[in-house]
């Protein structure tokens, strides 16, 4: 290896295999593979119109990092649920601004602190302290699962329940979490669906999921919105599979976007009923914001989202309370520190 720019042949030679792998994911006969592997036809396709009935209620949560030092870090959370009925919100609600210590869990216990204060228990599973990234994940997932709770609580017979995401954990402790959400749904009669903006399930080998159903569609004719149910069997191995309590689907929602999105819903949920649910999705996807999309996702993503002039000001809190302390600022930022922070001036 040479030193060098961006013209180096090596830096040539990694963007040319990075565009052949890319390409790879996309072959001339997509169409034709995803229908044999899934034995699909254009009649696995299920044709919906868009409807707007009962209340839809959507959740999200944000997190954001506020410093990591190594031993310690610390991480922001927020999560929201925003309902939706007769063209108009009809409810907003949204958790406090969160501020919790990683790092020092063994000694400070603050995701079992957290657990136990939205659900009344103690978590069968801690957490580790090496992966500030995917602990944070955890923590807004907590946050997540009791605001989806309480949401349902909202929620009758025949209202629909949006998460943002999948019917599966990533961490055992939420486990019991998630069937208690999905057993209380049913109780109710709420009908409840997960949808993700990004996924990694993949079939074939590494295919793409979304990508390749969009292309089977065109393939046919089939224009949006649809659904389409996927079989299990034919899906790449993915992880936390011991986790997962939904089916997967495929779901176009708008005749003039070409987004599609993984959906997910319980595994005793009939056709009749899967139409149903993304029927009254495709009614709420015309925002022209980002047309396509169930709007009370984007409102619930933009209510939870926590913006950098946030971090910002706790950063300053964080800051001024040391100082108060006794702590003065050069120690402090000695402290919790980051060169990344400063490499970000130059």
């Amino acid at each position: 290896m040479t030193g060098g720019d961006a013209g180096d042949d090596e830096y040539r030679q990694d963007l040319d295999a990075l565009v052949g792998r890319i390409g790879s994911l996309h072959p001339p006969d997509l169409p034709a593979r995803f229908a044999s592997c899934f034995r699909l036809g254009p009649e696995s396709y299920r044709r919906v119109e868009p409807v707007q009935a009962g209340i839809l209620a959507a959740v999200d949560g944000s997190n954001a990092m506020l410093f990591d030092a190594g031993c310690i870090a610390a991480v922001l959370l927020r999560a929201a649920a925003c309902g939706f009925s007769a063209g108009a919100r009809t409810f907003r609600a949204v958790t406090p601004l969160r501020l919790v210590t990683l790092g020092q869990e063994a000694r400070d216990a603050s995701f079992s602190g957290l657990y136990r204060e939205c659900f009344g228990t103690d978590p069968d599973t801690g957490i580790r302290d090496d992966e500030p990234e995917r602990t944070a994940g955890i923590l807004r997932d907590t946050l997540e699962y009791w605001v989806a709770l309480r949401a349902a609580e909202r929620l009758g017979q025949g209202d629909l329940l949006v998460l943002d995401g999948a019917l599966r954990v990533t961490h055992a402790s939420h486990e019991p979490v998630l069937l208690r959400l999905i057993r209380t749904c049913a109780k109710r009669g709420i009908h409840l669906c997960a949808v993700t903006k990004r996924t990694s399930v993949t079939w074939g080998g590494g295919l793409p999921l979304v990508p390749a159903a969009l292309a089977l569609a065109k393939a046919h004719g089939i224009t949006p919105p649809w659904v389409l149910r996927i079989g299990e069997e034919g899906l790449d191995v993915t992880p936390y599979r011991q986790w997962r309590h939904g089916v997967p689907c495929v779901a176009a929602l708008h005749p003039r976007s070409h987004l599609a999105f993984r959906i997910e819903v319980p595994g005793p949920t009939g056709d009749d009923e899967l139409g149903e649910m993304v029927s009254r999705l495709a009614g709420w996807s015309d925002d022209g914001r980002v047309t396509g999309y169930p709007y009370p996702l984007l409102d619930a993503h933009r209510t939870a989202r926590i913006p950098a002039d946030a971090v910002g000001q706790a950063k300053n809190d964080l800051i001024s309370g040391m100082a108060r302390s006794g702590l003065d600022a050069r120690s402090a930022r000695d402290l919790l520190g980051d060169l990344h922070d400063e490499f970000a001036r130059y």
